[in-house]
């Protein structure tokens, strides 16, 4: 999803993660510019959810499916698990059933990432939160195996769809706006930001997770992306959604929204009434394109007026109220 600043992206993310995709059962995370790099999605995830719960989530699921171990080990709750077991803490007893658990629910075939989602369990009591070095590969402590972090990324997924009861996860990502400014962006950062993009990519194509991903950046994000990496911006082109301006019709329905929001239900405006302001288009084009810029003009107007303003607001005050938020050097050469 592309768009300029205040052109709307974040409410429509907002609306697809608190209403879309709970609809369709599928736990959404909704991510406010989480940095370029792997560990910083996982970190940010993982402490949302709460490393004791997640822990619980890998811990019923390897109970589940593990066979040939000590029936106190999951049969006897989990909170009792962890007070049995805080003594033992590290020894393989407590290590080998989770790990051979979680491979036989098939959340990962790979002996490495059981290893380290079993660790996460057996240390909550040492460790109840996360931290951000825990994922940090070759970091000491570091519940991410180094080299095989998509690998590990697909197997939290699966742990989460499980754990919650959802039918797949989504990743709504809002704004990787330093992506655009190319001063800002290292070689190194734009080495981690495409590693990043493409391990999530991937991981919507993959067949043993259910996973959705949206993005939404700036047309200057966007374009430089596609100068980073064209073939990866090729393969997300067919689902690209460009927020464009709104027109003055748009406009005039998101004020109409707003105003029957916080008027009274027996005020005596019709709907389609624009009161205090006029029923003819009295902003710049600048101002009434753009829904954020068109709110905190509307919200400033209203709460700036007085009994002396003349009312419905005339042009003559809505240019007073749109050059103090927007002076003129912050316009469109155009304008100016």
């Amino acid at each position: 999803m592309a768009g300029e600043y205040g052109s709307g992206k974040s409410c429509l993310l907002q609306w697809l993660n608190s209403e879309v995709f709970p609809e369709k059962h599928i736990r959404s995370f909704y991510f406010d510019n989480p940095g370029v790099q792997f560990y910083d999605l996982a970190n940010r995830l993982l402490r949302t959810i709460g490393r004791k719960d997640f822990a619980k989530f890998i811990w019923e699921l390897a109970g589940s499916h593990s066979t040939g171990y000590q029936p106190s080990l999951f049969h006897g709750g989990y909170e009792r698990y962890l007070n049995a077991w805080s003594r033992r803490r590290g020894s393989t007893q407590v290590i080998a059933p989770l790990q051979d658990g979680i491979i036989e629910a098939g959340v990962t075939t790979d002996e490495q990432i059981a290893h380290c989602l079993a660790r996460i369990v057996t240390d909550v009591i040492k460790q109840p939160y996360f931290e951000y070095r825990d994922f940090v590969p070759r970091q000491k402590g570091s519940v991410v195996p180094e080299g095989e972090e998509a690998a590990y990324f697909r197997a939290i997924l699966k742990t989460i769809e499980a754990g919650m009861n959802a039918r797949g996860t989504a990743f709504v990502i809002d704004e990787f706006e330093e992506i655009g400014l190319q001063k800002r962006l290292t070689k190194r950062a734009a080495y981690d930001y495409l590693t990043t993009l493409k391990r999530l990519v991937n991981l919507t194509h993959d067949e043993g997770v259910d996973f959705w991903l949206v993005l939404s950046m700036t047309p200057d994000a966007y374009d430089m992306t596609n100068s980073l990496d064209p073939a990866l911006v090729e393969r997300m082109s067919g689902n690209k959604l460009d927020v464009l301006p709104l027109s003055w019709p748009e406009a005039r329905d998101l004020l109409l929204s707003r105003l029957k929001a916080a008027r009274e239900s027996d005020s005596g405006f019709s709907e389609s009434s624009l009161f205090p302001f006029p029923d003819a288009v009295a902003f710049r084009s600048s101002t009434f394109s753009n829904p954020r810029k068109l709110v905190k003009v509307c919200f400033r107007a209203v709460a700036q007026a007085d009994a002396s303003t003349s009312l419905p607001f005339d042009e003559l005050y809505l240019r007073k109220v749109e050059d103090e938020l927007y002076p003129l050097e912050d316009r469109g050469q155009d304008e100016a």
